[in-house]
C-alpha cells in the first residue's frame, strides 16, 4: 500500500527506521517447521478468509497433507481468487514475495515452495526475520509450563518478554480445575482464600521471572461485561464443587459469580504488582463467532472501578471503533492497542489512526502487535510492513491537511511504533 499524500514516502521511510515493540504474540517456540506449502494458506489467520470464501468440506481437503498439491490446487485457486485482497491475504502475498520470491500464487509456485520451506526451528533464522522486521521486543502470551516459570528454566523465543495468561485462573469450574492450579506450587487447596493465595504467589513469581503484563482473552468464551458479585456469591459456587469432586459448575451462568469475583481479585493483584492488563476485545480468530459479547464497551464498569489498574484494550475493538475510542478518551487508565487489527482490516486502521489522533491523546496508542506464532515469523514481518504502511498513510494524510507538521508526524509515529509501549510496559529499551 502507498499513500497519496506528498509526505508519504518520507514518513514511510522514517517508520522503517523506528524499532517496533510487538505488543502481542504467541511464539511459544521456534517452529515447528512447515512440511506442506499449503500450510502457509490453511494455517493462521488467512485460513478464516479462505473458509469464509469456500466451505467446511473444501477446508478439510486443503488441510489434508496426504493429498497431492495437484489434487488440492483447484480448491485453493478458487478460494484464493475470492479472498486474496483482504488484509490477511495482503499479509500472505507479501510473505510469499519476500521469502519465496513468488509474485503470484500458482500451482508451479507451490511446487517450487515445496523444496524451500522455511526452517522455523532454526533460532538464528527466526531471529534474523525479527531483525529484518526491526522488531526490538515481543510480548508473548504463550501459556507456558508454569513450573518452568517458577524455577526460572522457561526459555522464550528471541526478543520475548512474558505475559501472564489469566483465563485459566478465573474460569475454574471444578475441584480438578482448582487442584491443577495448586499442584503447580505443591499445595492442596481447600478454600477460596487458599486459591487466591496460590494465584498471588504464581503471579508474583511470573513477575520475578520477568513478566511485563497480564493478558486475558476470555472474550472468546464469555461476555466482557463483568459483574461485581459478593464474596458470598462467589464462595457459594466455589464451595459447592469443592465439597464433591464429581461436580462441575454449569457454564456460563452457574460459574459466572465466581469467574467475575476472581477477575476483580486479579485486577487488585495487578494493581499491587504494578502490572498492566491486556484484554482481548472485538474480532476473534476463526469464523462463526459471536461478536456482541466481545465489545470493549462491556468493560466500562470494570475500568471505572479499578482506576489504579492500567488496561490495554486490544485489536482496535474491530468493528466497534467508536466505543473503543470513547474508552481511551474517557479513562486515564486505558490505552488502545492496534495489535492484530492492522491485518484484520487495514483501511479501518488507516482511518482509525487518524480518528484516534484527533480524539485520544496520542501517548495512549500502541500501533503494532503481530499476534502470530512460532511457525509464522514470516507473517510477523509482513504484518509489521502493513502496520508501518497504515501509520504512514494516516499521518501523511494529516500532514497534507495541515493537521500535523512533518516533525510532529515523526514524533507520533515513533510513539506509536516504539515509545508508548516501551514506557507503558516498563521495557527499559
Amino acid at each position: 500500500m502507498k499513500g497519496i499524500a506528498k509526505s508519504y514516502a518520507a514518513l514511510r521511510a522514517y517508520c522503517e527506521t523506528v524499532p517496533l515493540v510487538d505488543c502481542h504474540d504467541h511464539a511459544e517456540q521456534c517452529g515447528p517447521n512447515q512440511k506442506d506449502p499449503f500450510e502457509m494458506f490453511v494455517n493462521g489467520y488467512f485460513a478464516s478468509d479462505l473458509h469464509s470464501a469456500s466451505s467446511d468440506a473444501d477446508m478439510a481437503v486443503l488441510a489434508d497433507a496426504e493429498r497431492s498439491l495437484e489434487e488440492r490446487w483447484p480448491i485453493l485457486e478458487w478460494a484464493w481468487k475470492r479472498a486474496r485482497f483482504t488484509g490477511y491475504g495482503m499479509m500472505v502475498r507479501r510473505a510469499l514475495k519476500e521469502f519465496y520470491g513468488e509474485d503470484e500464487l500458482t500451482l508451479a509456485a507451490l511446487q517450487r515452495m515445496q523444496d524451500k520451506l522455511l526452517n522455523y526451528e532454526d533460532e538464528a533464522f527466526f531471529d534474523s526475520v525479527l531483525e529484518k522486521a526491526n522488531i526490538a521486543v515481543r510480548i508473548l502470551d504463550v501459556w507456558p509450563d508454569v513450573r518452568k516459570v517458577l524455577d526460572g528454566t522457561l526459555k522464550l523465543t528471541p526478543r520475548g518478554r512474558l505475559a501472564i495468561s489469566l483465563p485459566g485462573y478465573h474460569a475454574v469450574r471444578s475441584y480438578e480445575d482448582v487442584q491443577a492450579v495448586g499442584n503447580v506450587v505443591g499445595r492442596t487447596i481447600t478454600s477460596l482464600d487458599e486459591y487466591l493465595d496460590v494465584c498471588r504467589v504464581i503471579f508474583e513469581e511470573h513477575k520475578a521471572y520477568g513478566a511485563v503484563t497480564l493478558k486475558d482473552q476470555s472474550a472468546y468464551n464469555r461476555t466482557l461485561d463483568y459483574g461485581n458479585p459478593t464474596r458470598a456469591e462467589a464462595e457459594a459456587v466455589f464451595n459447592w464443587f469443592m465439597e464433591d469432586p464429581r461436580r462441575s459448575a454449569s457454564y456460563p451462568d452457574g460459574v459466572k459469580p465466581l469467574d467475575d469475583y476472581l477477575f476483580h481479585a486479579f485486577m487488585r493483584m495487578a494493581r499491587d504488582l504494578d502490572l498492566p492488563v491486556q484484554i482481548h476485545t472485538g474480532h476473534m480468530a476463526g469464523i462463526r463467532n459471536d461478536i456482541v459479547k466481545t465489545n470493549a464497551i462491556g468493560l466500562t464498569k470494570l475500568i471505572e472501578l479499578h482506576r489504579d489498574v492500567r488496561f490495554d484494550l486490544f485489536h482496535a475493538n474491530w468493528p466497534y471503533s467508536g466505543e473503543w475510542l470513547y474508552l481511551g478518551k474517557n479513562y486515564p487508565n486505558v490505552t488502545l492497542d492496534f495489535c492484530w487489527a492492522n491485518i484484520i482490516d487495514p483501511i479501518y486502521c488507516q482511518n482509525l489512526f487518524k480518528q484516534a489522533l484527533s480524539s485520544v491523546p496520542h501517548g495512549k496508542i500502541h500501533g503494532y502487535g503481530s499476534d502470530v506464532g512460532g511457525s509464522s515469523v514470516d507473517m510477523a514481518w509482513a504484518h509489521a510492513q502493513i502496520a508501518r504502511d497504515n501509520i504512514a498513510i494516516a499521518l501523511s494524510d494529516l500532514v497534507e491537511i495541515d493537521y500535523l507538521s512533518m516533525d510532529e508526524a515523526r514524533e507520533v509515529a515513533y510513539a506509536w511504533l516504539f515509545g508508548n509501549a516501551n514506557n507503558f510496559f516498563r521495557l527499559g529499551l
